[in-house]
């Protein structure tokens, strides 16, 4: 069942892309009555947008920050890169990254950590962080570290073994294959 604020921002971006259609009704319209009620009912919208923007804001707000006890890949902002791109990327909403990282400013510089709602084990003692590179794979780390995919996929809670991102910070056992 989603939740309050996910049926928001699902709403809003609806209304968005919405937007553009009021537009184009007013353009086909030729009658001044019709293009008043029109741009009356773009106006509305307008309205219906910025009350919707207000509500996310309020219940960002009201949302409890995450147990202290739990583990949370990180990311580290690539130069270009958004809170959208990585929502997109990781497959996730921007709100649930902003419940995350409560002291994040509104645009997010290259080079902050960013913590994603992808929940970890705890890392094991002595782990190494990884930040990766373009061109790596999973493979080629875990070769390089002595270790095997599934443990990288294991530890780091990856969906998708053959896609990582640069910037994404992993986690990586200290000890060697036996």
């Amino acid at each position: 069942m989603p939740t309050s604020l996910e049926i928001a921002e699902k709403l809003l971006k609806n209304e968005k892309a919405n937007r553009a259609l009021y537009g184009q009704l007013i353009d086909s319209l030729d009658d001044p009555r019709y293009i008043r009620l029109a741009e009356n009912l773009e106006l509305l919208q307008n309205r219906q947008l910025n009350i919707l923007n207000r509500l996310i804001a309020e219940l960002e707000e009201d949302v409890p920050p995450p147990p202290q006890d739990r583990y949370y890949a990180q990311h580290v902002l690539q130069p270009g890169e958004t809170l959208n791109v990585l929502a997109i990327k990781y497959n996730t909403t921007v709100s649930k990254i902003r419940q995350l990282n409560p002291n994040l400013g509104p645009n997010p510089q290259a080079g902050q950590v960013i913590t994603l709602p992808i929940e970890i084990p705890k890392p094991p003692p002595g782990h190494i962080k990884y930040y990766v590179q373009r061109g790596d794979s999973l493979y080629l780390i875990a070769d390089r570290y002595n270790t095997d995919v599934d443990t990288l996929v294991r530890l780091n809670n990856i969906a998708d073994p053959d896609v990582i991102y640069p910037g994404r910070i992993l986690i990586i056992p200290r000890t060697s294959r036996g």
